[in-house]
């Protein structure tokens, strides 16, 4: 993927969705529950808003990082 054509704002929310795309995969895997419940479990998180508000960094982070802020929160 070549990101130069991209703002850093397109750039940030990039790496949030890959973020929870991998979260949300993980939790259920990690859980034995359904995509559905994980993907509802975490958009109901604070960590969620977290995760889209680019000024915390959470952005970068990476999805087990953003669980384990998640289990904390």
């Amino acid at each position: 993927m070549k990101l130069d054509c991209y703002t850093p704002y397109e750039k940030m929310k990039l790496c949030a969705d890959m973020t929870l795309a991998n979260a949300i995969e993980d939790m259920a895997s990690a859980e034995n529950i359904s995509i559905e419940e994980a993907r509802n479990r975490i958009l109901e998180s604070k960590a969620y808003e977290c995760l889209y508000d680019f000024d915390t960094g959470m952005w970068k982070e990476g999805p087990d990082y953003f669980r384990d802020f998640m289990k904390k929160n």
